[in-house]
């Protein structure tokens, strides 16, 4: 996502294209756990309203963008996992496993060796030539794509259906909401902060409402300054941010927030001057992992925009906010 330091490909192919796709051929590891389960017919209806119909409960699985891995991983069906797409990173079980490529260039002959039970796409970020390929191929595949935090919960329920997970995803979706319903109790209704968040600088694109980015500044009683904006990521002039002209910018960096990229926030936003998040130092990043990803670990950096927002609240500089973050010697 954001800020000045973060690198363009992956930032861009991140948001832009909501999460990446698929990895490269190794046999297949959890034969023996498929195997060792009872199969019978089990069929779901994924977020795209199709119906698929597997014939067996543990099936293997290929994931085809990183938020679909930690999704599948947050539903409880790890283990069925047999390859990932080369951005995936998270869990760190992740990395042990086989990948199939990434974005734009999937390996689908190498998907085709595995013979998944089903690989999991996300429709708003994987290429629609990819998906029709393995389809077309006779590849069962399971439609996801989350853009607000319902989807999140509902996504994680489906896959657990599908995947025979469904105990421990619902577990973890209703901790999911728990935990949401307490950041909006605790921060939902404070005293409202206009809050920039960047995405891009050449050309300045920010969040719009069709992104879950969105719903995260709503819940720590936010107020989006390009919110009316139809379209999930839109481009901005820079002479329109001047008018809106925030209390606060948020980016977001692999890296959090430092002092190396708070320096970058700084250093660049202080061509403009009259901003009076810039005269007031109210710059603040998170990283990237936590917000461009509509996973459970998106509460996480909600929690840091809460609390980054309280600070603007309360008056106090930057400054004070990184020392609290600092712990004593």
């Amino acid at each position: 996502m954001t800020t000045h330091s973060v690198p363009d490909k992956t930032l861009k192919s991140r948001l832009l294209r909501a999460v990446l796709i698929i990895a490269c051929a190794v046999s297949l590891p959890f034969s023996t756990v498929r195997a060792s389960e009872s199969d019978s017919p089990n069929c779901v209806t994924d977020m795209s309203g199709r119906p698929v119909c597997l014939d067996t409960r543990a099936p293997g699985i290929i994931s085809l963008s990183p938020g679909a891995t930690e999704l599948l991983f947050a539903a409880g069906a790890g283990d069925r996992v047999m390859a990932v797409d080369q951005h995936s990173d998270f869990p760190a079980a992740v990395k042990q496993l086989p990948n199939v490529g990434g974005y734009p260039n999937v390996n689908v002959e190498a998907i085709l060796a595995m013979k998944p039970d089903l690989v999991v796409v996300w429709t708003g970020g994987n290429s629609p030539k990819v998906i029709e390929q393995l389809e077309s191929l006779g590849i069962s595949t399971f439609h996801i794509d989350v853009v607000d935090f319902a989807g999140i919960g509902q996504a994680i329920r489906l896959l657990g259906q599908v995947a025979g997970t469904e105990k421990a995803a619902d577990r973890v979706a209703s901790d999911f909401t728990n935990r949401l319903n307490t950041l909006h109790s605790d921060y939902g209704h404070r005293e409202p902060v206009s809050v920039f968040f960047e995405i891009w600088r050449s050309p300045l694109m920010t969040v719009g409402n069709g992104l879950v980015i969105d719903d995260v500044i709503s819940l720590c009683g936010g107020r989006n300054i390009y919110g009316d904006v139809s379209g999930r990521i839109p481009k901005i002039g820079v002479e329109s941010l001047i008018t809106r002209d925030p209390q606060v910018i948020i980016g977001s960096d692999p890296k959090g927030d430092t002092p190396q990229t708070r320096k970058a926030l700084l250093d660049y936003w202080s061509q403009w001057q009259s901003l009076q998040a810039v005269q007031r130092q109210q710059l603040f990043s998170l990283p990237s992992d936590l917000i461009a990803r509509p996973t459970p670990r998106i509460l996480e950096g909600a929690e840091l925009i809460c609390r980054q927002l309280q600070v603007v609240r309360s008056k106090a500089s930057h400054r004070e906010y990184v020392a609290s973050q600092t712990p004593a010697s």
